[in-house]
């Protein structure tokens, strides 16, 4: 029987990038009237606090959805993570999300990949999340990222494949 914690990421999803206001709300209420049960938001979207309160207002059970957030690089540092996470919590109106992803690695190394995969890590140790990974990693710093957390740490590297965006190794 699988965990809760073991929660599988669902292979489609409702993605929130550039939709605001009444139109994330909108949108992700009729996400989940379709039947999509993973919703995929971003702190630097600025639209968490209406998916939470689309969510909220769906009658849809919390724990039938798949929630992902994503911390920005302004929140990598250690003293900034964990509050930011919270702060994403209280939008989203939940007490934990499934997923919670770095969104990209530190421009110019400003923040260490120790320093954020470490606090991200620590995120989930303190339940504030299920899952944790890595968004928009190329192949050497998701090794990087592994070898700080762990392999089995990481759930995941999201990484924004298209027909106008090919990174077959990657992805593969």
């Amino acid at each position: 029987m699988e965990k809760e914690t073991d929660m599988k990421i669902p292979q489609m999803g409702l993605g929130t990038f550039r939709l605001q206001g009444q139109q994330v709300i909108d949108s992700v209420r009729t996400g989940l009237e379709l039947g999509y049960r993973h919703i995929d938001t971003a702190q630097i979207y600025g639209n968490e606090a209406e998916v939470g309160q689309a969510i909220a207002e769906s009658g849809v059970a919390r724990n039938d959805i798949f929630l992902t957030t994503k911390i920005w690089v302004d929140n990598f540092p250690r003293e900034k993570l964990i509050p930011s996470l919270k702060d994403s919590l209280a939008k989203l109106r939940t007490h934990y999300v499934d997923l919670t992803l770095i969104h990209w690695p530190a421009p110019g190394g400003s923040v260490t990949l120790e320093e954020y995969m470490g606090a991200l890590h620590e995120a989930k140790v303190q339940g504030l999340t299920r899952q944790i990974g890595i968004s928009n990693f190329n192949i050497e710093l998701t090794k990087q990222a592994i070898n700080v957390v762990g392999k089995d740490e990481i759930a995941t590297n999201q990484i924004e494949l298209s027909p106008h965006l090919q990174n077959r190794k990657l992805a593969g």
